[in-house]
């Protein structure tokens, strides 16, 4: 999605993978809504279904299009492959991104995660703070994060 008539507003680029069309449509109608409703900024918005990335023509493009982002946005990145090549592209790019959000997904994709000052670099190591919540949780009641999960679910 290009904006229309953009005008003098700042332009963001949005580059996103999900893993099933549906998500591409929600993205698409919340950018239309951005642009046709907000004064002050407008989005530009280029969404890959993780399939997608096989195809080395498309993964070109989707290098460039990140190189070009302000934010990346991934969701339910769980094949192993396809993880690695997100992670190769948007970790030597992190740094320049105004934002990462990568939910669920792979550990190393989800390590990407950049919201201001918020990383999720350390997840899964030992001294991180999620890892240090859990213990705490864990030690204080006796519960652990698979069992508040399926509480959860």
């Amino acid at each position: 999605v290009v904006p229309e008539n953009a005008g003098d507003r700042p332009v963001m680029k949005v580059v996103y993978v999900v893993l099933e069309s549906q998500y591409q449509s929600s993205m698409t109608g919340a950018v239309k809504r951005i642009n046709a409703g907000s004064e002050n900024m407008a989005v530009e918005c280029v969404g890959y279904l993780l399939e997608e990335l096989r195809d080395d023509a498309t993964f070109e493009q989707f290098k460039k299009d990140v190189e070009e982002a302000n934010i990346f946005i991934g969701s339910l990145i769980f094949v192993q492959e396809l993880a690695e090549k997100v992670t190769e592209v948007v970790q030597p790019l992190r740094d320049q991104l105004d934002a990462v959000l990568v939910f669920p997904s792979m550990p190393e994709v989800m390590r990407l995660n950049k919201v201001g000052s918020f990383t999720m670099k350390n997840l899964g190591q030992s001294k991180s703070v999620v890892a240090d919540f859990m213990k705490k949780k864990k030690q204080d009641d006796g519960s652990s994060f698979e069992e508040g999960m399926l509480k959860l679910l």
